[in-house]
């Protein structure tokens, strides 16, 4: 496939400046992998980013040949602020994803937006051409509970969704007036929840198309067998043990979210995707990062300290931990308080 005749695809990228490195992380993966093959276009959606991280972030598009830009949020995070939403590890950024229109104007293209703690390892073209079956957007079923569900208004048995990987519709996602309707929903109904997740899941519910689990692999798949996994977590809707088996033989998005309180990034972590991290951080403009201990709160602590029991009994520790976690962070959250836990 020559140059003349690669794909475009538009991929979305939204973190601060303290994301910077494991952004670069995600960032020379996803290049690593796709820029052969795909035109690859970069839309930076950042919150008090340095020069010298744009610099970086612009010599990693040039080194694969990507094209890459800078959007100007400050003006939509002060919105954020003046709305009453509350950061999310001390960042609005967070939100910048549900409202890139305000931004960009892809003309109706699907866009693919990535988390900062992704790591990408295959191909990501058929992703861009999946069958969404006509929904505005596509996402990854999340492992969350019933009563966390209810918790934000939404029914038990509804499906609930990640954030951290996001395929849109852009032209339907417009053509549903999605960013009025976000708009709406925070200054009529809630302002502050635990980041954008819940409010992407309530506003957008019956409307999201369930992508292949291995489009957004989670750590919790990784480290447990099926058995492990069902008969704590099982309950539908979710994957069938057939289709999360298939996702663990070949993940082609990893999603590094903190786990035991820690992300790859950390030093003397445990989590279950470090070596996938490592490989690309090595290939990266941040190869010298020095890692640093995870400033954990104490419930975390103690919680990686019980990591040596058996993997059946943990991963119920885990559940009850998640969901007090979870509890917790959602009371601050509708109180307008932040919760570092989260």
């Amino acid at each position: 496939m020559t140059a003349a005749t690669m794909d475009e695809i538009n991929v979305i990228y939204q973190f601060n400046e303290k994301y910077v490195p494991f952004a670069g992380v995600s960032i020379t993966s996803l290049l690593i992998n796709n820029s052969k093959t795909h035109r690859i276009c970069l839309h930076i959606l950042g919150e008090g980013l340095s020069e010298r991280s744009e610099e970086l972030l612009a010599k990693t598009a040039e080194r694969y040949g990507a094209s890459i830009d800078f959007a100007a949020t400050d003006d939509l995070i002060s919105e954020f602020r003046d709305l009453g939403m509350i950061p999310y590890r001390g960042a609005y950024s967070v939100y910048l994803r549900l409202f890139f229109t305000r931004l960009y104007d892809f003309s109706g293209k699907r866009v693919l937006y990535l988390d900062a703690d992704t790591v990408v390892d295959g191909d990501i073209g058929q992703l861009l051409s999946y069958d969404m079956g006509g929904r505005s957007i596509g996402m990854v079923l999340e492992s969350i509970t019933d009563d966390y569900k209810v918790m934000i208004g939404m029914d038990g048995d509804s499906e609930y969704f990640n954030s951290g990987v996001i395929l849109y519709d852009t032209g339907r996602w417009q053509e549903m007036r999605y960013t009025e309707k976000l708009l709406d929903h925070i200054q009529n109904v809630r302002s502050s929840y635990i980041g954008d997740q819940d409010l992407i899941n309530l506003v957008c519910e019956g409307d999201i198309c369930r992508l292949p689990l291995e489009y957004n692999f989670q750590p919790l798949h990784a480290r447990y067998t099926q058995k492990q996994y069902f008969g704590t977590f099982g309950k539908p809707p979710y994957y069938s043990a057939k289709e999360v088996e298939a996702a663990k033989q070949h993940p082609v998005i990893y999603h590094c979210y903190r786990w035991l309180g820690e992300f790859p990034w950390h030093l003397g972590n445990l989590h279950p995707f470090s070596a996938f991290f490592d490989k690309y951080m090595a290939e990266s403009m941040w190869a010298g990062y020095e890692k640093k201990k995870a400033e954990s709160p104490l419930a975390l602590r103690i919680e990686k300290c019980l990591y040596i029991l058996p993997r059946g009994l943990f991963i119920k520790i885990f559940r009850i931990a998640h969901e007090i976690m979870l509890k917790g962070a959602e009371s601050d959250a509708r109180h307008k308080r932040t919760n570092a836990g989260a």
